[in-house]
């Protein structure tokens, strides 16, 4: 496992979007914007149990992370790559998005959630990580 950079943790643990790239079944790359939080020296990811991302994780755990900001007039950007290496489901994971949702949007619960919808945490174990700016 990766150290991650105290910078990058903090980017981690602030509201900050970052881009998760999964792999297709048929080998291309899949990405969206997602909500993170840090659980010791894992990554938390969290989704709804048959949307893509899913999907391609129960397929193929590698991911890649990518996240920048501008804010101050300078450029700092970073990445990650990694492995999802545990999921659960059920209430601790239904907590999880309500805690994203309080640390992202001031809210919880988490307000978009669609009747049915069972969600899935992902806890990902950095493989290497590295940044740019400052």
């Amino acid at each position: 496992m990766a150290e991650l950079s105290e910078s990058i943790r903090k980017a981690l643990q602030e509201p900050n979007f970052w881009h998760v790239a999964t792999i297709n079944p048929d080998g291309s790359p899949q990405s969206s914007a997602v909500w993170v939080d840090l659980r010791g020296d894992r990554i938390l990811v969290n989704t709804a149990v048959g949307r893509r991302k899913h999907r391609n994780l129960e397929h193929d755990p590698r991911v890649a992370m990518s996240w920048h900001t501008h804010e101050g007039g300078g450029y700092h950007s970073a990445g990650i790559q990694g492995r999802a290496v545990e999921s659960y489901t059920g209430d601790r994971a239904e907590k999880d998005i309500d805690d994203l949702a309080q640390k992202y949007i001031g809210q919880s619960p988490y307000p978009w959630r669609s009747p049915g919808e069972q969600r899935i945490s992902y806890l990902i174990e950095p493989t290497h990580s590295f940044e740019m700016g400052e």
